[in-house]
């Protein structure tokens, strides 16, 4: 009978991770940026297709900083982020990505970068 049970405790935890949602941002962590050199850093968002009218980005960067926040491409959309510019401040700031999926529900995926420009 305890060998049934520790069966179903087992199915029921491999059909719980089967249905985790998988989203993810990658790099976890931003490279530090330098002031007055060029900053190229992409952010790609896999386990399902970004929604656009979902996606928000969030930043306390300066607005005469120079760092645009944009998709690379129109294939990929929100998928695939690209960070670039070349800096004019120091400081240590904050990026913030919020999205929803295509056709995933309510499900969402949140993440804050330290977003650091050093001298």
């Amino acid at each position: 009978m305890m060998k049934i049970s520790i069966a179903y405790v087992l199915i029921s935890i491999a059909l719980l991770m089967g249905c985790s949602k998988g989203y993810k941002i990658e790099p976890n962590e931003l490279p530090n940026a330098r002031v007055g050199q060029p900053y190229q850093q992409s952010l790609i968002i896999t386990g399902g297709k970004v929604e656009d009218k979902y996606f928000h980005l969030k930043t306390n960067l300066p607005n005469n900083i120079r760092i645009v926040i944009e998709p690379s491409n129109e294939l990929d959309g929100y998928n695939n982020i690209s960070i670039k510019d070349t800096p004019k401040y120091s400081g240590k700031f904050s990026i913030e990505i919020s999205t929803g999926f295509y056709s995933k529900g309510d499900d969402e995926l949140s993440k804050t970068y330290d977003f650091i420009i050093s001298e």
